[in-house]
């Protein structure tokens, strides 16, 4: 397996560039995992930069989001950090995928899933004041 470093990219605050983090990150994960494991994955990558975008900034923003891959012995893990609004998706209760469908709901679909399917770690990084989400799955 390889074991590369750590692949650091950065993107615009826009909707338009989830084409491109999609298309990395199926070049990143390469042959190592089937086609069902990197759908999973890119679905989850896509959901989470999708939430920064459109949830964390609450105007036309100039910086950058930050997405930080890594090949580690038993996992994948993918970081994003960024200078919106602060919010750790770990401290929100995830309701079940019917409560989310019978309430009506138009979010909470996309980071029920993420859950699901990875481990999610949050942290609000001081100096420069900036969100970081995890994501990691397992090989």
């Amino acid at each position: 397996m390889d074991f590369s470093p750590e692949k650091i990219l950065y993107y615009s605050v826009d909707l338009d560039e989830l084409s491109k983090i999609r298309g990395v990150v199926r070049e990143f994960l390469g042959e190592d995992c089937s086609d069902i494991v990197k759908g999973r994955i890119v679905f989850c990558l896509d959901e989470a930069m999708t939430n920064v975008i459109e949830h964390g900034f609450t105007e036309p923003d100039s910086s950058k989001i930050e997405l930080r891959m890594k090949k580690n012995k038993g996992s994948w893990k993918f970081s994003i950090l960024d200078q919106g609004v602060p919010f750790d998706p770990t401290k929100e209760k995830s309701e079940t995928w019917k409560e989310l469908y019978d309430s009506g709901a138009d979010g909470g679909f996309g980071l029920r899933s993420i859950k699901k399917i990875m481990v999610v770690r949050y942290q609000r990084l001081k100096n420069p004041p900036r969100n970081k989400l995890t994501l990691i799955h397992t090989r």
